[in-house]
């Protein structure tokens, strides 16, 4: 199916505190996300999880030790997917007035979620990462790659969300070097059944590349040539087989997991 492919960096992480109703402080084994919902675990031993964590404030240490408090505006699960909660994440602005902390997507929108990826998952910023719709991980979730779940015939999707993150930032050899612009058209899909391919009777699109966990294992030619060309790429990577030899079958052959078509 065809997605746009925005980049964004609204992942923060690492220690937390939150202001829940009561007022509450808690250290960073009492938060926990379990798919897209926060839990919470109060000293009363009362657990807050989901929407009731609506209006809490978290507290998050990031990168030079500085807090970045993060408010949960507003949580609702989304129409599309229940199984996916919806977090309005607000920040303050210098005026102390709470803005939108995500950057919006193709629709407009500026919500995220939390979610727990394992060590060495691309796009994990520690033990809880957030993640805006307009990013990456997030809108691999909504592709149907749930890392937290299974596939139409029991498939692990933790590899195929990995793959997914790769696929969506154009990071070929992934080492997270994105190679793509916002708002770019690509169209997704696999041999599980989560998606189809839709762009196969357009000739301005072609096969891109095939994706594993680790980045592309070939790419026939790169999204973007004024980002990087074909050429300078396989320079960069001489790991990667040559693009004339890169098509779906030999991709599978390789190992990919996921296949993406895109503009010539």
């Amino acid at each position: 199916m065809f997605f746009k492919s925005w980049l964004c960096g609204c992942a923060l992480m690492l220690a937390f505190t939150v202001d829940a109703a009561p007022p509450q402080t808690v250290s960073a084994p009492d938060l926990a996300a379990e798919h897209t919902a926060f839990v919470l675990k109060l000293a009363n031993g009362r657990v807050l999880k989901g929407v009731q964590m609506q209006g809490a404030v978290v507290h998050m240490a990031v990168e030079g030790g500085q807090i970045a408090s993060i408010k949960l505006a507003a949580i609702t699960p989304d129409p599309k997917d229940s199984d996916i909660l919806r977090h309005e994440f607000q920040v303050q602005d210098e005026h102390g007035e709470w803005k939108p902390a995500c950057q919006p997507n193709f629709y407009g929108e500026t919500w995220g979620f939390p979610i727990s990826l394992p060590e060495h998952h691309p796009g994990r910023e520690g033990a809880i990462t957030l993640t805006c719709s307009s990013g990456a991980v997030g809108k691999c979730v909504r592709f149907g790659y749930k890392p937290w779940a299974k596939g139409p015939h029991g498939e692990d999707l933790t590899p195929y969300h990995a793959a997914c993150v790769h696929m969506v930032r154009a990071d070929y050899a992934g080492d997270d070097t994105p190679h793509t612009k916002n708002g770019t058209d690509i169209d997704v899909y696999d041999y599980i059944g989560i998606q189809s391919p839709e762009s196969l009777a357009d000739p301005k699109f072609a096969f891109e590349a095939g994706w594993a966990p680790g980045g592309a294992v070939c790419v026939a030619h790169t999204r973007w040539s004024d980002v990087i060309t074909t050429a300078a790429l396989l320079k960069a990577y001489p790991q990667l087989p040559p693009p004339q030899t890169c098509s779906e079958a030999s991709a599978a052959r390789l190992g990919a997991l996921l296949f993406n078509r895109s503009r010539l």
